[in-house]
């Protein structure tokens, strides 16, 4: 069965599925950013007449392939191209008006895309809400400062969206008053910017930002000195116009041997840590101040916010985790800035000894879990509306024991879809084979009541009991559960 409604640009078609579910796919909410438009803002896309079909997926920005079997099949859409500007709908109804959901994919502005199976809204709209996936510009596109008016594309991509649910959700059935938005990885960063950026303000009502780092940013002056670096590998000058004479399918090819030089914390520091070069720019007109800085940053909404505890372990796996001996150990450690309190709180607090356990452990923490708490504490020191903290703890039996919590496991649980994560596992791995489904529709429940009424469910996060939920096989509620390793990284 099909489905039309009516957008500001344009009639769509979708899918109605065997549930009964509206599914509108490559949805245009800009004009492709490239041509005259590269490395410019955002643009409206050109009206159309007739009926566009939106029964299949639009292209995702331009990016490199994942060479993860798991990553490429849950995370990504095999199709790329320029009109990528595109987001989908999942919908109960085109009548009535209900709480809105709009996603912003994770991949460390390197990859991703909005129609990935991973990303998508089906679990939502079968539960009431009106679910958005949308897509953005990456990489060199999406997060190179070269002046003019070009700084955080990729953010500003992500306003114009939101402006676009403001404008058309009410056609697909969602209330544009009751928009929670949510993102993991660089999803969760793009969260904490948005909080940020004053463009955005009054375009979202609620916040859930899931292995974030509010430290994500980095200042102009950094920013141009990577373009520079990367200017310099290209040919080019570090310009809008020397840019634009780069092809774009040349500029996707330096992607990633670019970022593998940057995350070298030998030869870029304690930055290299933050995994991407192509990063979110405070100092600008966009986003005049990073989230922990920010003195005027969004109090009027609500906060669900947290992390996986070994968020680290697969980036350290790609760098050679069998191969860190003490000296590599100590290095990382050095560029961490791990000094004897942090040790001690790893070794006496969590019982850690080795050096794969102790590296992973501050290595998520410097990232993840401690600038997620400093916002937090910032935002209940300025008087914002609550923050909710959580940490997910389940481990799969894919990596090594009592490193299992890794990056991103969390995502198919939130989604109450185990099924299709189980489904789309490489064969003979392990990922989700002893998932616990009570513990999927457990965390699905707790984003859908955030979304829904503004409450998860457990207290909200205050400077004095710091109350935590973790979700585990048989989760809890506690009272400052990093309580050793966030007095010991008081330094971070």
């Amino acid at each position: 069965m099909i489905m039309q409604v009516r957008t500001e640009y344009g009639i769509v078609e979708g899918l109605t599925t065997d549930e009964g579910l509206g599914h509108f796919r490559g949805v245009p909410y800009a004009a492709p950013p490239f041509g005259e438009r590269r490395f410019r803002p955002p643009a409206p896309p050109e009206p159309w007449d007739g009926i566009r079909d939106a029964t299949k997926p639009g292209p995702a920005a331009p990016q490199p392939a994942s060479d993860d079997a798991f990553d490429a099949a849950y995370f990504h859409h095999a199709e790329t191209g320029e009109d990528c500007l595109n987001l989908e709908v999942w919908t109960p109804d085109t009548t009535g008006s209900r709480p809105v959901m709009v996603w912003i994919h994770g991949g460390g502005y390197l990859g991703g895309s909005s129609a990935g199976l991973g990303h998508g809204g089906r679990t939502f709209a079968r539960d009431g809400v009106v679910h958005v996936s949308i897509n953005y510009r990456l990489g060199v596109d999406g997060f190179i400062h070269l002046g003019e008016d070009s700084d955080n594309l990729g953010l500003r991509d992500m306003v114009f969206a939101l402006e676009w649910v403001q404008r058309n959700i009410a056609a697909f059935g969602g209330d544009p008053s009751q928009v929670t938005i949510f993102g993991q990885s660089g999803g969760g960063v793009s969260i904490m910017m948005l909080l940020a950026m004053p463009s955005a303000r009054g375009l979202f009502h609620r916040a859930i930002a899931m292995s974030g780092s509010s430290y994500a940013a980095v200042p102009v002056s950094e920013g141009d000195t990577w373009a520079r670096k990367l200017a310099k590998r290209l040919g080019v000058e570090p310009t809008i116009a020397g840019f634009r004479t780069v092809p774009v399918a040349k500029a996707v090819a330096e992607v990633m041997p670019f970022a593998l030089s940057f995350i070298n914390p030998f030869r870029s520091g304690s930055q290299g840590f933050m995994i991407s070069p192509f990063r979110a720019l405070s100092g600008t007109p966009s986003l005049p101040e990073s989230p922990i800085m920010a003195t005027e940053w969004d109090k009027s909404v609500p906060l669900l916010t947290g992390t996986a505890r070994h968020e680290t372990i697969g980036f350290l796996q790609m760098l050679g985790r069998d191969k860190l001996n003490p000296v590599i150990a100590t290095g990382f450690k050095r560029f961490l800035g791990v000094n004897k309190a942090v040790m001690q709180a790893y070794r006496s607090g969590r019982g850690l000894s080795s050096h794969v356990e102790i590296v992973e452990a501050a290595w998520s923490d410097w990232a993840f879990r401690i600038p997620t708490i400093r916002l937090l504490e910032a935002r209940a020191r300025a008087g914002a509306e609550p923050s909710w903290l959580y940490e997910l703890r389940w481990e799969s039996a894919q990596f090594p024991t009592g490193l299992g919590a890794a990056h991103a496991i969390e995502v198919p649980f939130m989604r109450d879809d185990l099924e299709t994560a189980q489904r789309v596992s490489p064969p003979g791995s392990k990922y989700y084979e002893d998932a616990p489904d009570h513990l999927a529709k457990e965390m699905h429940a707790a984003f859908l009541a955030f979304a829904t009424t503004g409450d998860p469910g457990w207290e909200p996060y205050e400077l004095e009991r710091r109350t935590t939920k973790i979700f585990d096989t048989t989760s809890s509620v506690v009272s400052d559960a990093a309580a050793p390793e966030r007095q010991a990284w008081s330094h971070r």
